[in-house]
């Protein structure tokens, strides 16, 4: 048996890396690596997209096996069912992310002495487990005979055994692991506890959300900063759980300034497709309702629902050609729910001062916003928009590397508006960025401090009449309102807030987002 991982060796771990890439490119051994990459790398900022991207060989350094060519028409095939392979190993990354919590407690009820495991070998039953009890379309026998051969290859037949007998006794649970008095009794020991570290945990939950919080996969600290959002509200902890827990919406952005954006705007978000939700609705039963609107330029596609084509293209073509970018719907809503369209008609130059790989900044672009300075602190993020400029036919705006914190731009001197979509927990994104469940609480309460230093920095460097549009991807009132709330009583700095948004609670699919914006007045 392999060395065991424990708390700080997950680097040393990941030296079984030649061997985790022998498993193969079958779905479940993409999962298994991409959650072992996870666990090398979490630490340094690694994400669940990056992660998968680089054992599916999408990223550099990939490693995973290229379709091999067959006769006529078998490149094609394999293509097709290399696409298949990555949705279905996608799907069983972030299930089993989303769910870990979940799946440990089922899992501990089916292993002794977890710990004494490889770690390795507990994703391989995590993703086995997973695959189970949620993939109806994946044959039970087919999770069983995968699993154990992965086990088998990297630490032979005795924990392949082990496997495939942890796995049939999950399938003897039957029903029970879907009912929420499964997760009833004491806690135990995390499963993947050298995944994680102590301060995960801010405080232990109050015992009625524990058990929601178990079945939904939520870990202590995030579940109670979601029920601290809900108010006392069992109503809305209820809501804000499932939505965490739920596959996201797919967002795309039409490019307002390509030459074909209007012609697919008119034939994609003609009628019969409705807005957004609004407050305390829910999507009728019917087709026209895996779909919507999202302002003006932007489609949201309900999980399962996106199509392959769009006006007769498949939407990787019109991708390509920079027609269509991927972007989260809730993104696109702060936008158009703060106004920001006021910035585009007044012809205000714009600054993306925490501007990541450039998504908001340039969606106003593509509608006639003077998009003229992006800032971040990495270069990569950065070349990124770059590249993106290129791809969306537009001119590329000022690059620099800087910390939004210590400003480039003079004080009292931006006479536009500047977007601030600062770093941030991450609580309204639980669903699509499932690895910020390992966050830290420790993690959270500092970047309240940066966030804080980045709003009262940018805020200074307006001149009258100029605005900041502060925004956050959370719903922590720590980083929405109490941060709005100093800005507002900054010394020697009048500002006034003309708009404030945030997804509401009981809005059935729609990301958490929060934004505010301010004028300097004087």
């Amino acid at each position: 048996m392999t060395r065991q991982a424990g708390v700080g060796q997950a680097s040393s771990m990941f030296g079984e890396k030649a061997r985790l890439r022998r498993l193969g490119g079958s779905p479940l051994a993409l999962a298994v690596r991409a959650l072992c990459l996870l666990d090398a790398h979490h630490a340094a900022g690694c994400t669940v997209q990056a992660a998968l991207q680089e054992v599916a060989g999408a990223g550099t350094g990939g490693d995973a096996p290229r379709p091999a060519k067959g006769n006529k028409g078998q490149a094609h095939a394999d293509a097709a069912w290399a696409g298949r392979d990555r949705a279905l190993a996608t799907e069983l990354t972030y299930g089993a992310l989303r769910y870990e919590r979940r799946l440990g407690w089922i899992l501990s009820k089916c292993v002794a002495a977890p710990q004494k495991l490889p770690l390795p070998l507990r994703r391989i039953l995590q993703a086995g487990v997973y695959a189970l009890l949620f993939l109806e379309r994946v044959p039970a026998h087919a999770v069983l005979h995968t699993a154990v051969g992965l086990a088998s290859a990297l630490y032979g037949s005795r924990l392949g055994g082990l496997v495939n007998a942890t796995l049939r006794s999950v399938q003897r649970l039957g029903d029970a692991p879907h009912e929420r008095s499964f997760y009833v009794g004491k806690e135990p020991v995390p499963f993947f506890a050298d995944a994680q570290t102590e301060n995960t945990r801010r405080e232990k939950e109050p015992e009625e959300i524990a058990v929601s919080a178990r079945f939904y996969g939520l870990p202590p600290a995030l579940a109670v900063c979601l029920a601290d959002e809900a108010e006392g509200s069992a109503e809305r902890v209820e809501a804000l759980f499932q939505r965490s827990a739920q596959r996201p919406w797919h967002g795309w952005r039409i490019n307002a300034s390509s030459a074909q954006g209007e012609e697919v705007r008119a034939a994609v978000l003609g009628e019969p497709l409705r807005d957004l939700a609004p407050q305390g609705s829910r999507p009728e039963e019917g087709s026209e309702d895996t779909v919507r609107r999202v302002g003006k330029w932007g489609i949201a596609f309900a999980p399962g629902s996106q199509p392959e084509q769009l006006h007769g293209r498949s939407l990787r073509e019109w991708e390509s050609e920079g027609v269509l970018s991927a972007q989260a719907a809730g993104s696109q809503a702060v936008l158009e729910k703060l106004g920001l369209q006021d910035w585009v008609r007044a012809q205000w130059p714009v600054w993306d001062a925490c501007a990541g790989q450039g998504g908001k900044g340039l969606a106003l672009r593509e509608q006639g916003g003077r998009l003229v300075l992006c800032t971040d602190t990495s270069r990569a993020r950065l070349e990124r928009i770059a590249q993106e400029c290129r791809r969306l036919g537009l001119a590329c705006p000022g690059l620099a590397l800087a910390d939004a914190r210590f400003p480039l731009i003079r004080p009292g001197s931006w006479s536009g508006g500047i977007i601030a979509d600062v770093p941030c927990s991450g609580l309204g994104v639980l669903a699509r960025r499932p690895d910020i469940r390992r966050r830290s609480f420790a993690e959270m309460c500092r970047l309240v401090e940066v966030q804080r230093d980045i709003a009262a920095a940018l805020a200074a460097c307006l001149a009258v009449g100029g605005e900041l549009a502060y925004m956050t991807c959370t719903l922590r009132r720590e980083e929405n309102e109490e941060q709005v709330e100093r800005l507002l009583r900054l010394p020697g700095l009048r500002l006034e807030c003309r708009r404030v948004w945030k997804t509401p609670w009981d809005h059935p699919w729609l990301e958490g987002m929060f934004g505010a914006r301010l004028r300097r007045v004087e």
